[in-house]
C-alpha cells in the first residue's frame, strides 16, 4: 500500500529468501529449520549464507532489511561492508505483534530505519 503498486516497490527493492527450501510432516506442517537437528541443519545455513552474501555483491544495495531477528542474523553475518542493516517484524501467525497492526508496526519500523521518509 505505501508504494502504490508491487511494481512500483521492485523498482527500487529486493526481497530474498535466506533459506528458500521448505520441510514438511506427512501430515502438510510446516516444520521450521530451528527444529531440525543442528548438524543437518549446518551445511543447509552454510550454503544460504555464501548464497545470501553472493547476491548482496551482484546488488550492492545501501540498505540490508531482515524480516525478523533470524533474517537480520543472517545479513548481519555477511555484512562486510558495513551497509545499513536494520529489521523489521516478522509476519508470523504466531507472533503476537504481527497479529496487531502488522503494517503500522513495518511502516513505523522503516521510517526509523531511514528507509522511508
Amino acid at each position: 500500500e505505501a508504494f502504490g503498486s508491487a511494481e512500483e516497490f521492485f523498482a527500487h527493492h529486493f526481497v530474498a529468501n535466506f533459506c528458500p527450501l521448505v520441510w514438511m510432516k506427512d501430515t502438510g506442517a510446516n516444520i521450521t529449520p530451528d527444529k531440525l537437528p543442528r548438524n543437518c541443519m549446518e551445511p543447509v545455513d552454510e550454503a544460504c549464507r555464501k548464497h545470501l552474501k553472493r547476491v548482496i555483491e551482484i546488488l550492492e544495495p545501501s540498505s540490508l532489511i531482515g524480516v525478523g531477528a533470524f533474517a537480520e542474523k543472517q545479513l548481519e553475518s555477511v555484512n562486510d561492508q558495513n551497509r545499513t542493516l536494520g529489521k523489521i517484524l516478522h509476519p508470523s501467525p504466531a507472533s503476537p505483534a504481527a497479529n496487531r497492526d502488522f503494517a503500522g508496526t513495518t511502516m513505523r519500523q522503516l521510517k526509523e530505519l531511514g528507509i522511508l521518509a
